[in-house]
């Protein structure tokens, strides 16, 4: 017989399947993180160990300018860190600017400066040959005067960033004299000319004082500095010389019974008496140099200092008068004058004090 099919069950399973619910029960929470885990996500515990720019005062200057050594020592004696870079040095110096972060990297180091003072830096300091000399070519060359004329601009960026500058900008001597003037303050009368000749009847007294137009220092080779001082001429020496020659200034003699230095210092004064025969006593002269230490300038040449001050916007200077008859005679302001060789003569030290104190007052408010 043939095979019959076999048929399909027609009971239920004897065991049903469990019905779905209609919402499942909350899972039992997990276990809580390790608080060892958990600090990973304290911020109060991140640490941040990247170098962070140090704040600093930045003094740009010479090698030779020794009047800034004991005043970065009174700074770090208050904690202040500095930084110095000197005109001579730049063929070995590494500097970028980041102006958005106001921040310096000089030869390695993280800095925001706080304070520039810009005193005797000058690129004429800076021997192109020290770079490459297969490169660069000494002075006279197209390249020397780019190098030189890229660090001035270098040092306007630091003073620029800078929290506060103390930069040596004046007005041209005749500007000062006619600024005296205006305010009221007896000064010498002065031309500016290229024929001394042709101006000595301009004059009333026999004698005239002939100096340079700018800078008493000229640097035809980096590191020789050439010394351009006044001259103390009769009026009729006025003949001779080349025609026309270098723009100088020919100032009228005044008699005078007295010559004060005073040095502004942050609205501090110091003054000192000066005795000389010649006017580049100071520096082709020294031990015929006189140096006396006022316990204060008389009270019209304060006056006299702090108007001249305030309307140059200066935070130091170092002022020439004369006392003629007793009346103060402004000569000219020298915004980066030195001043230990007065210190010295007199054993003190209130302007290199009072420099510290002005950088450090400075410092802290930048902060």
């Amino acid at each position: 017989m043939p095979d019959r099919p076999v048929a399909a069950p027609t009971t239920a399973p004897t065991t049903a399947p469990t019905s779905t619910p209609a919402s499942r029960s909350p899972r039992p929470p997990g276990p809580t993180r390790s608080p060892f885990l958990a600090q990973l996500d304290d911020p109060a515990r991140t640490l941040d160990a990247r170098p962070r720019p140090t704040p600093c005062v930045l003094l740009l200057s010479r090698a030779c300018d020794t009047d800034l050594d004991p005043v970065r020592n009174l700074l770090a004696g208050a904690g202040i860190r500095t930084a110095r870079l000197n005109a001579e040095e730049l063929a070995a110096t590494s500097l970028t600017i980041a102006p958005d972060r106001r921040t310096v990297r000089l030869n390695g180091r993280e800095l925001t400066p706080t304070v520039t003072w810009i005193r005797h830096f000058a690129p004429t300091a800076l021997d192109p040959a020290a770079y490459d000399r297969a490169a660069y070519d000494p002075a006279g060359t197209p390249r020397g005067a780019f190098l030189r004329d890229s660090w001035q601009a270098a040092a306007a960026q630091l003073a620029a960033i800078s929290g506060t500058a103390v930069r040596p900008d004046r007005p041209g001597v005749l500007c000062q004299l006619d600024l005296a003037r205006r305010y009221g303050i007896a000064a010498p009368r002065a031309v500016l000319t290229t024929d001394p000749h042709l101006v000595r009847d301009e004059f009333d007294g026999p004698r005239v004082v002939v100096k340079a137009a700018g800078h008493h220092f000229v640097e035809p080779v980096p590191g020789r500095l050439h010394g351009i001082f006044p001259t103390v001429l009769d009026r009729a020496d006025l003949a001779g010389g080349p025609r026309p020659g270098p723009p100088v200034i020919v100032q009228e003699y005044v008699e005078h019974e007295a010559e004060l230095r005073v040095y502004f210092v942050g609205g501090q004064l110091h003054a000192f008496e000066v005795t000389k025969t010649a006017p580049a006593d100071p520096w082709t002269a020294p031990d015929r140099l006189g140096v006396r230490a006022l316990p204060s300038p008389p009270p019209d040449v304060a006056a006299a200092t702090r108007t001249l001050a305030a309307a140059m916007s200066l935070r130091y200077g170092a002022f020439d008068f004369l006392l003629s008859a007793g009346t103060p005679v402004f000569l000219e302001v020298n915004p980066d004058g030195d001043w230990r060789w007065a210190e010295r003569r007199t054993r003190t030290t209130p302007v290199t004090v009072a420099v510290a104190a002005m950088l450090a007052a400075l410092h802290r408010a930048a902060l």
